[in-house]
């Protein structure tokens, strides 16, 4: 049996005056269920002829079927055509962007457009390891990992590796801001996530142990590495962005206009959502309005621009500002890496 959720409600699918019968997996071949709705909600109803016709609804209600192939292949069609997400080498991930959608609302190209411009990808040893499991595991499983590959095995195993080097690591850490995970969460930012009630990481980590109901921190170097786990690193991210957005979206300029301008596409809203997800919605404020300072905008450049002779010449280059310099830099790479129509 399965469930189907509202997750193409979020989407904005309507599907009215439709009629589904939904085949049945059981011995009687003939046989369909049908689907009423009730309320908010569908309901199962007993089994139909194959001659019989369902009620007309639309189909993203809660309603409990048989085990549906057919109609789980329906339900992603759908999806994908109201919100398309083309992820590449990076199809693993495409459940947990997926839920992360469902649970924020944003469009599943947003997400992983702020994936790709946190995440590292996989290089080196991992990258091998990667490639490994992928060949032996799934495309070879008849292959001894540990014999020598032939010469075609050999060209087949190096340019899987090479697909696979633009896959996210969901181990990506960087050893100066000691940020982790595929959208790359700071430790307080983390831990902050974690004890806040109702969140998807404050449930998961009360289920492990790692948060007491009382939200207090148990284990926290346990909670710190599930940074690691894809799946919290991405919804948590779409959560935490979804706050800091509406907090941003609240404030306005000295004149009184909004920050964030209205009536945006969606693309355009990515911008803001990473810009959010990058400074948080008041360091964000201080780019939009110019507020930032210089002192602090030279420990923010410290932490992205690791070469001093370089960071030096990007403030020259803006009049001594090193506030100046730290925006142009962040608006810059805004501009290159939150593309969504690259997910689309």
């Amino acid at each position: 049996m399965t469930t189907i959720t509202a997750a193409l409600g979020n989407s904005g699918a309507v599907l009215n005056n439709q009629t589904w019968n939904i085949a049945d997996n059981g011995d009687d071949a003939t046989a369909s269920t049908a689907c009423t709705r009730t309320g908010g909600e569908l309901t199962q109803a007993s089994p139909l002829s194959a001659a019989s016709t369902t009620s007309n609804m639309p189909f993203w209600f809660t309603c409990t079927v048989p085990t549906p192939n057919g109609l789980t292949a329906l339900l992603r069609t759908e999806r994908d055509r109201t919100d398309p997400l083309r992820l590449g080498a990076n199809e693993t991930y495409r459940e947990a962007i997926t839920l992360a959608a469902d649970r924020v609302g944003y469009p599943r190209a947003t997400i992983a457009a702020v994936i790709s411009a946190e995440a590292g990808l996989l290089r080196g040893r991992r990258l091998d390891a990667a490639t490994n499991e992928r060949f032996f595991s799934e495309l070879h499983p008849d292959l001894d990992p540990k014999a020598k590959l032939d010469k075609a095995e050999t060209t087949e195993w190096r340019a899987l590796r090479k697909s696979l080097s633009a896959t996210w690591d969901p181990r990506s850490y960087n050893t100066v801001s000691k940020a982790a995970g595929l959208t790359q969460f700071l430790e307080s930012t983390w831990i902050e996530v974690a004890t806040t009630p109702g969140s998807y990481v404050n449930e998961k980590a009360k289920e492990l142990g790692l948060v007491s109901i009382a939200n207090k921190v148990l284990d926290r170097a346990t909670l710190l590495d599930l940074r690691f786990d894809a799946t919290a690193s991405i919804v948590a991210a779409a959560e935490l962005d979804k706050g800091y957005f509406t907090q941003l979206s609240a404030r306005t300029n000295n004149d009184g206009t909004p920050l964030v301008p209205a009536n945006l596409t969606a693309d355009q809203k990515a911008r803001y959502i990473y810009l959010v997800h990058h400074e948080g919605a008041g360091g964000a404020a201080q780019i939009l309005k110019g507020t930032l300072t210089d002192a602090r905008a030279e420990d923010l450049l410290k932490n992205h621009v690791s070469d001093a002779a370089k960071r030096q010449a990007m403030i020259d280059a803006h009049e001594g500002s090193a506030a100046m310099a730290y925006s142009a830099y962040l608006w810059q790479y805004i501009d290159q890496r939150i593309t969504p129509s690259n997910f689309r």
